[in-house]
């Protein structure tokens, strides 16, 4: 057998064919790096040739197949006029939506990215990247999908409640929120990236039923995924928490692949999906990556391995890696996804 790089790896994996290794696809692994290389958030911006090297420094230790370019996720929330509160190391934070009422989504429009200091940094850090590993490594930038950019900027339960109370604002909130998504895929795939992950961590099971997800969340984030598809980019999805009751309607945006927490049973979505979508997962990534021991990481990836199989099953966190996890947590991946056989 022709031995892969990783890049030819976790494509052959995201395609469903079976692969002799399986691959450590983190998902998010950004902002972790930053925080294990002690570079505050806002000092990432400023200094992205440090940004890309933190990133680089865990590629090799950690072996890692796939790699978040744009870890930043939410950076068009405040592009499009929320305030934010940038913390030192994790998620920046929106604290005050700006669609108090219908006729206020009329006056939004997404500025031209480039002169906005925060696709800037990601851009450019994006190419310190993929300038010294895109050859051989899978790339992929992190974006917010429809329903969670429409929730940040009107409000999470704003938008719950519109939902109820004015679903003709809410489904239209949604529309908009998709083509802003448009424009921000427009300039991140001119990038030298493999694919786009749409994070869509509100629709998840923990906050809407499997019916209220079809019937508002899965067209928009289908009509984006066609759109991100027709770029030559990957459509990836993520959802938080227990999706198990929705893994074929997310099958059904097209998605090549689906990061899942660590509620969904691996196993039983290998089995249904029969190959129409990848699986990626689903390590607990508070329970063990963060707090546990090595060994307890080890177990985990076993399980994760086992329930997984190699076709359609890409090994990582079930969520972020989160900022301040040990470095031997994370390479207790790899050493037991590197001997799976």
């Amino acid at each position: 057998m022709i031995k892969m790089n990783s890049k030819e790896l976790v494509n052959a994996a995201l395609n469903c064919e079976e692969v002799d290794r399986v691959p450590f696809f983190p998902p998010f692994q950004g902002f972790w790096a930053l925080g294990l290389a002690g570079l505050k958030t806002m000092d990432s911006f400023r200094d992205t040739k440090a940004a890309a090297k933190a990133q680089l420094d865990v590629v090799e230790p950690c072996h890692l197949d796939a790699v978040e370019v744009l870890w930043d996720w939410l950076f068009p929330v405040e592009a499009l006029g929320c305030q934010v509160k940038i913390p030192d190391h994790g998620t920046i934070a929106t604290i005050s939506p700006i669609i108090n009422e219908p006729g206020d989504l009329d006056k939004l429009e997404m500025p031209d990215l480039d002169k906005f200091y925060r696709y800037a940094a990601a851009r450019d850090t994006a190419k310190e990247i993929s300038d010294k590993i895109g050859k051989d490594h899978y790339l992929m930038a992190s974006l917010p999908g429809p329903f969670t950019l429409a929730g940040e900027i009107r409000g999470v339960e704003a938008l719950l409640m519109d939902t109820l109370m004015d679903p003709d604002f809410a489904k239209t909130l949604l529309n908009k929120a998709a083509e802003f998504d448009k424009e921000v895929i427009d300039y991140v795939s001119t990038w030298d990236i493999d694919g786009v992950l749409l994070c869509d961590p509100t629709t998840s099971g923990d906050l809407m039923s499997r019916e209220d997800f079809v019937a508002l969340s899965q067209g928009p984030l289908k009509e984006t995924g066609s759109y991100l598809k027709k770029t030559g980019k990957d459509f990836i999805v993520h959802m938080c928490g227990d999706t198990n009751d929705r893994i074929t309607d997310i099958a059904d945006t097209g998605c090549k692949a689906f990061t899942c927490d660590k509620q969904v049973d691996i196993k039983a979505a290998v089995e249904t999906l029969n190959g129409r979508m990848a699986m990626i997962g689903n390590i607990d990534p508070a329970g063990a990556i963060f707090m546990g021991t090595p060994d307890e990481v080890r177990n985990a990836t076993r399980a994760a391995l086992e329930a997984g199989g190699k076709k359609g099953f890409l090994v990582g966190s079930g969520c972020d890696i989160p900022v301040g996890a040990s470095l031997e947590n994370i390479k207790a991946i790899t050493e037991v996804s590197m001997n799976f056989r």
